[in-house]
């Protein structure tokens, strides 16, 4: 067992102390790499700081490349105010323009007599229409809130439902079409008695007496359809035939012809029957079709066609009802010559159903004058087809004619651009105070004597310096320059070429060179706004054109500035992000050795301390045996 020893008691020398001087010396690179991160992680700030506000300008400026952005927008401005409301795009036409609304589209809406809540009501289905939709509810049976749960369930979409008290155990459905306009009348198909027995309907009104149309074409009317797809001639006509009066036309094994018709409007559940003597097995393929418009654009149904009692029919079940039909379509396929008699054509009438009870609200369109010329629409919002790029919404009926103003709206267009221009210079900003030396600092500034430099230093220099000399942010800031100052191609009339062209400078003709080296930009936003409202596309093309008409911009400010901050802002492969990548990474590496050089520090100041401690019991010994010598060497002398 060593003997107790304490410290400095034999060499008169404060061991510890000593030893820990040493170790101090000692765990210097310890000082140094920890003084490293400090700045590695200072730095690694500033660059994120960066990549946040270039990131930030590339959000900005890739809004005003967008082929929506608001340059062009415009408003509508009504007086008096409150009457006709709307938005208006880039294609519309500005100007004025005076509307009279005479009437407002108006829902359906009826109402039973009152029913008394207990009262049973038979099961069975009906069928409620409004307009070309339908539903069909079966009901279980129960009572009147049974049934008005029924029909809110089912016919969800296509009406809505109410169930008023009006006195006692009397209550009185209400049904609202959810659609206006005079086409969405609601009718009912009543065959079981349901809803008459809910006081809802009377009894079935007749309908109209069906319209029908015969004739057969005439040679000059029949064109060959699709011959491509049914791999017949281009030139294929049917073959016509006569005997005692009686005509008829031939159609080949394998053929297909649209026939032209006296242009007719046709209903839902419209039929088209052409009578032939050919007798047709179940798999013989036919089809049976017509050619319409609708909003100018022709369109197509064409579907296999039934065969029955010497005729191929076409029941057009979900026709939109009012488009002008103009030919019938027909391709055989069956292998066998057709021979067709005659052309039938039977519209239905108007379907009336059963009559409700009460009317509340009649359907109606609404009926208004543009300028003189009227118009009717089946609803009153979202008008988007009266004019061209505008969007008209009516709320109230007029007394006469109000005026209407489309103008040009800018604010959002500089509101944008005053947002570009911000990020831009807060770019700019950064990268000068980043980027900054003091010319006139000591090697001491910012470090009192023998005090450590620690991390809150470096991130009091984090504008002060820490990216001085890094020709990323050199690069960055000189790209960004020479695209703001560039000249672009033009287009239209009145074009723009430069930034300066539209009010965006770094100072005014004249200006100092210290007033204008840093690159700030300038809005004069007078300027801007007189060039928006003379020409915004030409501004809107500066910032971003389409030169080659392939749906992509291809230059501008915009287009350029985008390209040129791309790689600053990238997150895998950014030259920033390599910057911070490489940064944490030798902070990750200097606490590794750092930790090493720990471990190294606690076996060198153990070892200092044994060493130390040998030192102390050596000496304790020496003075033991002078003081024995001593002690003999007087003894001796006495004697």
């Amino acid at each position: 067992m060593p003997a107790f020893t304490i410290p400095g008691l034999s060499s008169g020398q404060d061991t510890n102390l000593i030893v820990k001087k040493l170790v101090e010396l000692e765990a210097k690179p310890i000082r140094r790499l920890e003084q490293q991160n400090s700045f590695n992680k200072a730095q690694s700030k500033a660059w994120s700081d960066l990549k946040t506000v270039t990131t930030d300008l590339q959000e900005k400026t890739r809004a005003l490349i967008s082929f929506t952005a608001p340059f062009a927008m415009k408003s509508i401005v009504s007086e008096p105010e409150g009457i006709i409301s709307g938005d208006a795009s880039r294609s519309a036409s500005s100007g004025k323009r005076r509307i009279e609304i005479k009437e407002l589209a108006t829902s359906h809406q009826i109402s039973g007599e009152k029913t008394d809540v207990n009262k049973q009501i038979p099961a069975g289905k009906f069928k409620i229409f409004s307009g070309d939709s339908e539903k069909e509810i079966e009901f279980s049976g129960g009572t009147i809130r049974d049934l008005a749960s029924s029909i809110k369930i089912s016919a969800a979409g296509l009406v809505n439902t109410g169930l008023v008290k009006v006195d006692g155990d009397n209550y009185v459905l209400t049904l609202t079409a959810t659609s206006s306009g005079k086409d969405r009348k609601l009718k009912f198909e009543d065959s079981n008695g349901v809803l008459q027995a809910a006081n809802l309907v009377g009894a079935i009104e007749p309908a109209d007496p069906s319209k029908e149309l015969n004739f057969f074409p005439d040679a000059d009317q029949i064109q060959v359809f699709q011959p491509e797809k049914y791999g017949i001639p281009s030139d294929s006509k049917p073959v016509f035939k006569e005997e005692n009066g009686k005509k008829w036309m031939e159609i080949a094994s394998v053929g297909s012809f649209q026939f032209g018709i006296p242009t007719t409007e046709f209903k839902k559940n419209t039929k088209i029957e052409l009578t032939t003597s050919t007798e047709f097995a179940p798999e013989d393929k036919l089809e049976l079709g017509i050619l319409y418009k609708e909003n100018d654009k022709e369109k197509m149904i064409f579907e296999t066609a039934s065969k029955e009692n010497g005729k191929v029919i076409l029941n057009l079940k979900n026709f939109p009802s009012g488009q002008k039909v103009h030919k019938i379509l027909l391709a055989n396929s069956s292998g066998k010559t057709i021979i067709l008699d005659s052309f039938h054509i039977i519209i239905p009438g108007e379907f009336k159903g059963a009559k409700p009870s009460k009317e509340i609200t009649e359907a109606k369109d609404a009926v208004f004058l543009v300028d003189g010329i009227e118009v009717n629409r089946p609803k009153n919002e979202g008008l988007t087809d009266v004019l061209d790029g505008v969007s008209l919404n009516l709320h109230k009926k007029t007394e006469g004619p109000v005026n209407i103003d489309i103008k040009t709206d800018s604010d959002k267009g500089i509101e944008m651009i005053k947002e570009f221009v911000a990020a831009y210079n807060t770019v700019l900003k950064f990268s000068k105070e980043s980027t900054a030396v003091d010319k006139n600092a000591t090697v001491q500034d910012g470090k009192e004597e023998g005090a450590e430099i620690g991390q809150s230093f470096w991130e009091g220099k984090t504008k002060t310096g820490l990216l001085s000399g890094e020709h990323t942010v050199i690069r960055l800031i000189a790209g960004m320059k020479t695209v703001a100052s560039s000249s672009y191609p033009v287009s239209g009339e009145n074009p723009v070429r430069m930034l300066s062209d539209i009010g965006i400078n770094t100072g005014k003709v004249g200006s100092k060179w210290a007033d204008i080296q840093d690159g700030f930009l300038i809005l004069d936003e007078d300027k801007l706004r007189s060039k928006l409202a003379e020409n915004p596309d030409s501004v809107r093309n500066l910032f971003a054109i389409d030169t080659n008409l392939d749906a992509r911009m291809d230059t501008g400010v915009a287009v350029d500035l985008l390209e040129h901050i791309k790689p600053y802002t990238q997150y895998a492969g950014g030259l920033v992000s390599g910057k911070v990548k490489m940064l944490e990474e030798q902070v990750a590496d200097n606490n590794k050795k750092i930790k090493e050089f720990e471990n190294h520090l606690v076996s060198y100041e153990k070892k200092l301390k044994s060493k130390f401690l040998y030192m102390e019991q050596g000496v304790g010994k020496n003075k033991a045996v002078g003081a024995y010598l001593n002690n003999n060497l007087k003894g001796a002398r006495n004697e």
